[in-house]
């Protein structure tokens, strides 16, 4: 790993550690969690771009977005929210073990 992606990584644990943190210890800083939520996204966004494939990115979103969907909607098309969810978590874990482990 270079310089950028610990940079990336580290932005990532901190802003995941801080909104995790209590509401209460945030209102003293004056934090909205909503900006800290929107600093997380913007950053794993930017790090997915800079370090995987666009087919990747998109395929996550559009998973990303199915699971998001009303139940009823899903049940409408016949499509289990599990089911998803288990395929956007083998298409992020199955080359991420490839990688390492080659």
């Amino acid at each position: 790993m270079d310089g950028s992606s610990y940079f990336i990584s580290f932005i990532i644990i901190a802003l995941s550690i801080g909104i995790n943190v209590g509401q209460h210890l945030l209102a003293q800083l004056n934090i909205s969690r909503s900006y800290l939520l929107l600093t997380l996204v913007a950053v794993a966004t930017a790090g997915l771009i800079a370090h995987r494939k666009m087919l990747f990115i998109l395929l996550v979103s559009a998973l990303s977005v199915a699971i998001n969907l009303p139940t009823d909607l899903l049940a409408h098309y016949s499509v289990d929210r599990e089911i998803l969810l288990v395929t956007l978590l083998s298409i992020i874990i199955i080359p991420t073990c490839m990688k390492l482990w080659s």
